[in-house]
C-alpha cells in the first residue's frame, strides 16, 4: 500500500513502482514548489517596517536566478533523456504497427492519396489504375473459398 513517505511530499510514494524519471519530475516540482514558498515568506516579511526592502528584493532575485539555474538543467537533462525515450517507443510502436498492418492497405492509402490530390486539383502521381477493392472483393473471396475447399477435400492415403 502506499504511503506519503519523504521530504514532506504530497505525492504517494510507491517503493517498489518508482521510476527514475518519475524522481526527476517529483523533484523538480518539490524544489519549485519549496522556493515558492521561501519566496512568499520573503515577500511577506519584507512588509515589516524596520526590514530593508531593498536587501529583501536582492535575496528574492538571489532565490528566483538560482531556481532559473536548476530548472534549466534539470529540464535540458531531461529533454534530452525524453527525445531518446520518444524515438525508443516510437519504433516500438512502429513494429506494433508494421505487425499489425494488412500489406493491401498500402493500395488504399495510395488511393485515398490520390483522391486528395485531385481535390487539390493536383495531377496524378500513379499512372496505372489500382483497381477498388469492391472490384476485387468477390474475386478474393471465391479463391479464399477455393482454398478452405481444398483444405477440407479428404487427401489420398499413402500405405
Amino acid at each position: 500500500m502506499a504511503s506519503n513517505e519523504g521530504i514532506g511530499s504530497p505525492f504517494l510514494k510507491q517503493p517498489s513502482a518508482r521510476s527514475p524519471k518519475l524522481r526527476f519530475y517529483e523533484s523538480l516540482f518539490l524544489l519549485n514548489q519549496g522556493i515558492d514558498q521561501v519566496v512568499t515568506l520573503l515577500r511577506d516579511m519584507g512588509k515589516f517596517p524596520f526590514v530593508d526592502k531593498d536587501s529583501m528584493q536582492c535575496a528574492i532575485v538571489e532565490i528566483e536566478e538560482v531556481r532559473c539555474d536548476v530548472n534549466a538543467d534539470f529540464t535540458e537533462h531531461l529533454a534530452d533523456s525524453e527525445r531518446f525515450d520518444e524515438g525508443h517507443f516510437w519504433k516500438q510502436r512502429r513494429a506494433f504497427e508494421k505487425k499489425w498492418r494488412d500489406p493491401d492497405d498500402v493500395y488504399i492509402d495510395v488511393e485515398r492519396r490520390e483522391e486528395e490530390r485531385k481535390k487539390q486539383g493536383l495531377p496524378p502521381r500513379v499512372i496505372a489504375s489500382i483497381l477498388p477493392h469492391s472490384a476485387v472483393a468477390q474475386v478474393e473471396e471465391r479463391w479464399e473459398a477455393e482454398q478452405e475447399r481444398k483444405k477440407k477435400r479428404p487427401g489420398k492415403h499413402r500405405t
